[in-house]
């Protein structure tokens, strides 16, 4: 092509060509004859070739107008993808990459599908994701390492970040399964001077969540195995090691041992979690709320159906929340 031409004047030629008739082609463009005429000479000009025998009738499309006509159409779904995608970024001013942190319990029981939703789905993310306890992410966050993170950790001390709630799950005594009988009706002094506590991390959020609770309550059980990861809290549990406090969430991270444990109410006054969706201020305004209420939604449909198949009783306990946002700026 020797300069520039516009796609219109290429769509107006192949029109003419494909139909061999400029009335007809005009009739589509709403042009008159002449214009289409002129069309297909601006074309012809600019591309150096003809496009149509001219001294024939119907007008006859020459090798170079044939192959015109077949690639126009790829040529205009091009554009057209082209615009759409535009359009979809316009729509989304902040950027397209995400780096994003997940706590464990969410990566390793539904975070898959949020990752599938925010890369494959509507928002078309660029995404690198990263799981771990929430201590870590709220560092990262700090040091700009990660834009956001799906957390446990409230991050109540760090300034310049707004907080989309998902959901607040209560949590549970997980106690092995032919110890049931025995730990019901007990509270839960009781329980734990009877059986050795399991716990999560003092390093986790919940791990240090467990022992405020504990402490108000005036309890204080030996420390003897604390685990990181939720799965491995749950294989103690259910070889019988002892019980443990933990969420409906950590539970299903430890999915391959459940069968081996029972899961009951928390004797006593009951405490939770909540988890949420932590951004930077001013860095994702309309993308935030579209990712924290796709995390809800997948919560509700992938999760809670788990919940309540090992424990129908949690259905009133859980709450979700609706959709704000907290900022400290």
């Amino acid at each position: 092509m020797r300069g520039s031409i516009d796609l219109r004047t290429l769509e107006i030629a192949a029109a003419a060509i494909e139909s061999g008739s400029m009335s007809t082609a005009g009739s589509r463009f709403g042009l008159t004859q002449s214009a289409v005429s002129q069309a297909v000479g601006r074309a012809e000009k600019e591309i150096g070739a003809k496009l149509l025998h001219r001294n024939r009738r119907p007008l006859v499309p020459t090798s170079a107008g044939s192959v015109l006509a077949v690639q126009i159409r790829e040529v205009v779904q091009r554009v057209s993808r082209v615009v759409d995608t535009v359009r979809s970024a316009a729509a989304m001013p902040e950027r397209l990459d995400l780096r994003l942190g997940l706590v464990d319990s969410f990566a390793g029981t539904i975070g898959a599908y949020l990752v599938k939703e925010l890369v494959d789905g509507a928002l078309a993310l660029q995404l690198t994701a990263w799981s771990g306890l929430a201590f870590s992410h709220t560092e990262a966050l700090m040091r700009h390492a990660i834009d956001a993170a799906v957390t446990s950790d409230p991050m109540e001390g760090l300034d310049d970040v707004v907080r989309y709630p998902l959901f607040r799950e209560p949590y549970l005594l997980l106690v092995p399964k032919d110890l049931g009988p025995d730990c019901r009706d007990h509270d839960l002094r009781e329980i734990l001077s009877r059986h050795h506590l399991i716990r999560h991390s003092a390093r986790s959020h919940s791990g240090t969540h467990v022992e405020r609770h504990l402490r108000r309550l005036g309890l204080e059980p030996p420390r003897m195995l604390e685990f990181d990861t939720s799965d491995s809290l749950v294989a103690m549990v259910a070889t019988g090691v002892g019980v443990a406090i933990t969420t409906p969430l950590c539970l299903l991270q430890g999915a391959a041992y459940i069968d081996g444990v029972e899961v009951m109410p928390l004797p006593g006054p009951g405490f939770s979690r909540e988890l949420t969706f932590v951004t930077r201020s001013e860095e994702f305004v309309t993308l935030g709320p579209r990712i924290a209420e796709l995390a809800r939604n997948i919560v509700k449909v992938r999760a809670l159906p788990r919940f309540l198949k090992l424990a129908p009783w949690l259905e009133p306990k859980m709450e979700w929340m609706a959709l704000r946002s907290d900022s400290n700026p």
